[in-house]
């Protein structure tokens, strides 16, 4: 038994998780606690880890079968409403050396393991991921906005609004025109989420495309019909142009370890909406 336990606490250790103590829960596993030093924005935050044992012992208090049942973070509900950067930096750090630990285990423990059972482990770290699409920091807000005016005006699209949703959101409207003596277009909205840092920087920001490709399109007349025809190709050019602007004019900014992604077009504008279907009743 004391064999297991320092196989446990020590692949934890090497991982740079600090060992608190062991304690016996209500339903009879075992609760190995431990903490994580998590480095973000200049400062350290204690992160708390508790892993579920099930301690089965014989006569002899060896392990009849020992295994691994739970990792978990007790504080996770209240963390995920904690500050974005902190969220990324702890499951960066923190799950990633959860992995790390567990595949020490794996790796010292593979001579007392029972091969009926192997060792079924889903890592936990899948790499860095945005809340939204686009993640930057150390940029001012407002120079953000600019950016992104500034590359799909360049495109051909026509800033047709500026609004505050919220204390975080905000949302940028342009309209691509479908016929170059119409004022209406094609309505496409980018969302832009911040949280600022103590110099009201982005802390991030991010960014996400937002519009409808089966919206309700203005007529277009006799004479804009062959401008109708053009219209998705002419759009689809304009929106990638736009991207390929601001990804270059950003790139500097990406939040660390993460690239900017350009999402997939969805389906061609004004094409009808799917049906949804109704469930089958058996």
């Amino acid at each position: 038994m004391d064999d297991f336990r320092k196989l446990v606490i020590s692949a934890f250790e090497s991982a740079r998780f600090s060992h608190t103590a062991i304690e016996k829960s209500k339903d009879g596993t075992a609760q190995y606690k431990f903490f994580y030093s998590v480095a973000t924005g200049g400062k350290i935050q204690r992160i708390d880890v508790v892993l579920r044992v099930d301690e089965n012992l014989d006569k002899s208090k060896r392990c009849a079968s020992c295994f691994l049942r739970l990792t978990m973070i007790p504080d996770l509900p209240s963390l995920q409403s904690s500050s974005w950067m902190l969220q990324y930096d702890l499951s960066r750090q923190v799950f990633s050396a959860i992995d790390q630990a567990y595949a020490s285990i794996h790796d010292l423990g593979r001579k007392s393991m029972d091969a009926d059972f192997g060792f079924n482990y889903i890592n936990k770290w899948r790499g860095e991921r945005n809340l939204y699409e686009n993640s930057f920091v150390g940029i001012d807000p407002s120079s953000l906005k600019t950016m992104i005016i500034d590359a799909y005006s360049v495109a051909g699209f026509k800033l047709a609004g500026d609004a505050t949703k919220d204390s975080i959101l905000s949302e940028l409207t342009f309209s691509f025109p479908i016929a170059p003596d119409q004022t209406e277009g094609v309505v496409y909205k980018i969302s832009l989420a911040s949280q600022l840092d103590a110099s009201n920087r982005c802390y991030p920001c991010e960014i996400s495309e937002v519009y409808d490709p089966h919206q309700r399109l203005p007529a277009a007349g006799l004479s804009g019909m062959s401008s109708r025809l053009t219209l998705e190709s002419r759009f689809t050019a304009a929106r990638m142009q736009a991207l390929e602007k601001l990804k270059s004019g950003t790139e500097h900014y990406l939040r660390p370890e993460t690239v900017f992604t350009i999402p997939p077009k969805p389906a061609p504008l004004g094409s009808p909406r799917p049906q949804i279907q109704p469930p089958i009743v058996t």
